[in-house]
């Protein structure tokens, strides 16, 4: 019976010992001390979100790399007004012409930052564009222009992989006129004139690019004198031609 009473006391004094003891200490680690290490069989309460910071992205966007030289292939069609005056008589009209155009296209490209990009660009076209005028002088007087070759800048905004871009610059085409079914006695002259436009490029790859494109060029004039005449003494007929081109393109980037 002796053994409870001692047992209740032993029970006691380590109770009183426990409340002796208090609650846990708290460590404050020292400036130069790592913080203590949470213990085993307790977890670190979850940090409240911060409600004026931006939620983490779920993955990085890689912008698309416009900068370095390419070369490429376009093709398309054109369609041209060409006004022409005939002498001595006074006679005026607008020849409509239409044809194809397919050619070759190199450049190069330099992003600034992210999105502005600056671009040089030359091509050179083939075309069918090609009709016949009839004026006092030559009753049927064939106008072609075989060849067309621009130099362009052109200016984009890039939107990852889309570039929109107004251009504009040089342009060169090759004229030719004589008397229909005449073997010989061909007029021909490379003028000069300007061109304009706009367009938008898509990148499939990081080298490979397609693009719509759209030009509108005027070549000056062109005079075309004796050969262009079936009266004899007749006087010349001048050719002023303008066209619009739709094409589309694939350009290649080769380096940067």
């Amino acid at each position: 019976m002796k053994a409870l009473p001692t047992a209740g006391v032993a029970l006691i004094a380590v109770a009183g010992a426990a409340l002796a003891a208090g609650p846990e200490p708290t460590i404050t680690p020292g400036p130069f001390d790592a913080p203590p290490a949470f213990p085993q069989n307790r977890l670190p309460e979850p940090a409240a979100p911060d409600l004026y910071k931006a939620p983490p992205p779920y993955g990085a966007i890689r912008l698309h790399d416009w900068t370095g030289f390419y070369l490429g292939l376009n093709g398309g069609g054109a369609l041209t007004d060409t006004d022409w005056h005939s002498l001595p008589v006074p006679v005026s009209g607008t020849l409509k012409a239409s044809g194809g155009v397919v050619g070759g296209t190199a450049g190069y490209n330099l992003q600034a930052g992210d999105a502005f990009v600056a671009s040089v660009e030359a091509d050179m076209d083939w075309t069918s564009v090609a009709g016949t005028v009839s004026a006092p002088s030559c009753p049927s007087c064939d106008f072609k222009i075989p060849w067309l070759a621009t130099t362009r800048l052109r200016f984009g905004y890039s939107i990852n992989g889309f570039l929109p871009y107004v251009t504009g610059g040089a342009a060169i085409g090759g004229l030719y006129a004589n008397l229909s079914g005449a073997p010989f006695g061909t007029a021909t002259s490379s003028n000069l004139g300007w061109t304009a436009g706009g367009g938008l490029e898509f990148a499939i790859t990081d080298a490979l690019r397609v693009k719509v494109e759209y030009l509108y060029v005027n070549l000056n004039g062109f005079t075309c004198s004796g050969p262009c005449a079936v009266v004899p003494g007749a006087g010349p007929i001048s050719f002023n031609p303008t066209g619009s081109i739709v094409r589309v393109g694939l350009n290649y980037k080769l380096w940067n």
